[in-house]
């Protein structure tokens, strides 16, 4: 009896930063994903959602491609973090929708772009069409 209450306190305790962090707005800002965003750097098409939006962020931050509509974000100026947005973009629901249609289709568009996660950790991305009624991450 006394163990099973012990390793509760103790897995409680282990576990208790993990549910102190909350869910946050890490970053929003606008996208136009343009031609540009759909080549890849060594010119091989980008038809995925997760892939344009990848390669809209390299663009700002590495390549200093930015379109007029395109916003500043303070997060994917890190490699490794853009390197995750296809995965992001998974998570927020994203890849069957009007957007993923655009990027296969190679049809410009404009994006809300809501990065969300724990903490200082994004972990998923929502996508909301420009005007649309969109709570972000809450």
């Amino acid at each position: 009896m006394f163990r099973q209450i012990g390793f509760s306190i103790v897995v409680f305790l282990f576990a208790s930063p993990l549910f102190a962090q909350e869910w946050n707005q890490l970053a929003y800002y606008l996208a136009y994903i343009g031609p540009e965003d759909m080549r890849s750097s060594k010119g091989q098409p980008v038809t995925s959602l997760g892939g344009v939006l990848q390669q809209d962020r390299a663009n700002v931050h590495r390549f200093g491609i930015r379109h007029a509509q395109d916003d500043y974000d303070p997060i994917f100026a890190n490699q490794a973090l853009r390197a995750r947005i296809p995965q992001m973009v998974a998570a927020g629901g994203n890849q069957n929708g009007s957007f993923a249609s655009m990027a296969r289709n190679g049809q410009p568009f404009l994006v809300n772009v809501f990065v969300c996660g724990y903490g200082r950790t994004p972990s998923v991305i929502y996508l909301a069409g420009a005007g649309e009624d969109h709570s972000g991450c809450y």
